[in-house]
């Protein structure tokens, strides 16, 4: 009997990459669900889920009559129930690293783009304004200190471009240790530290329940060095009315943001208000290679679970089988 797969999220236009690393024989078939009940309804006979967005809640994982397997093509996985999911048998895994690169270069661009004027000055330029002195006060680069909250494989591919500028590159992650942070010639320092001596800050954290709204107006009112913020990692990380609070008040010079809380925002965010701050749409995982490596992965995932090859998934909870 063939097995039957369900793509949740088909954003790319179509599902051939999909089909051709799937089990062979698959029955493929693709969607774009945006709802729990959506979810139910065209996974309820699934006997594997592709996801990426869809809401994978613990009231759809109780509906599946026979699913065994959920890969989500992402590094993320906060729209999946795992809990849940291993509570049923349901094995979840994830594409982690696919894009480390690409948003590591986008944060660097972000940074870049931030502390020289780039936008403000293409802007001005464009209106007629031939002027340098615009936009924010620029220092030079050599010496400054950026701090990267978390520390994975992206932060560390950051600190690596960074300290080609010069930077000197601070870190806080509670699950790396100095001496492999040592090896990088990045300090880790706790958060308090990193937000009291930064003169930019990017964000690298991951979205779990405990840190949902992590940078809030406790954590900007703690930024002595009025630095800028850069965030590529989850819109939900910060508090959004905190962050324009941060920016009305000077607790920031400037914001690059990837990710936002809502997507596509609303443009009555009021985000969009600041010239300060630069906005680009969740861009930071994109390139052809990317895109072609965690749909793939994805899809291997599937096949190599059927397959009863363990060892090549990359399994978010402890289901094995």
């Amino acid at each position: 009997m063939s097995l039957k797969v369900v793509i949740t999220d088909c954003s790319w236009g179509n599902i051939e990459v999909e089909k051709e690393y799937l089990p062979e024989g698959a029955v493929v078939e693709g969607y774009q669900l945006t709802t729990e009940k959506e979810v139910i309804e065209a996974c309820s006979d699934a006997d594997a889920i592709l996801s990426e967005y869809a809401p994978i809640t613990a009231e759809a994982l109780k509906s599946f009559k026979k699913c065994k397997i959920i890969s989500n093509t992402a590094i993320g996985f906060d729209n999946i129930d795992v809990k849940a999911a291993e509570e049923l048998g349901i094995a979840v895994a994830n594409v982690p690293g696919y894009c480390a690169h690409e948003v590591a270069d986008h944060a660097m661009s972000l940074i870049l783009a931030v502390s020289r004027n780039i936008v403000v000055y293409d802007k001005a330029v464009r209106k007629g304004e031939w002027n340098y002195e615009i936009g924010l006060e620029m220092d030079r680069l050599e010496g400054q200190v950026l701090g990267l909250a978390g520390f994975g494989k992206i932060a560390q591919y950051v600190a690596k471009r960074a300290q080609g500028f010069g930077f000197k590159v601070i870190a806080n992650d509670p699950f790396i240790k100095q001496e492999y942070a040592d090896s990088l010639n990045v300090k880790l320092v706790e958060i308090d530290t990193l937000l009291a001596e930064s003169d930019i800050i990017s964000c690298h954290i991951p979205a779990i329940k405990d840190t949902i709204g992590y940078f809030n107006k406790e954590k900007f009112d703690k930024m002595a060095k009025c630095p800028i913020f850069v965030n590529t990692s989850r819109g939900k990380l910060v508090n959004e009315e905190d962050l324009v609070y941060a920016l009305e008040n000077k607790k920031i010079r400037a914001a690059a943001l990837d990710v936002m809380i809502e997507e596509p925002p609303s443009m009555n965010n009021k985000l969009f208000t600041f010239d300060n701050v630069i906005i680009t749409p969740h861009a930071g995982f994109f390139s052809k290679t990317a895109l072609k490596e965690v749909r793939s992965r994805s899809a291997m995932n599937v096949t190599n679970f059927f397959q009863g090859e363990f060892n090549k998934i990359n399994f978010v909870n402890k289901i094995k089988g």
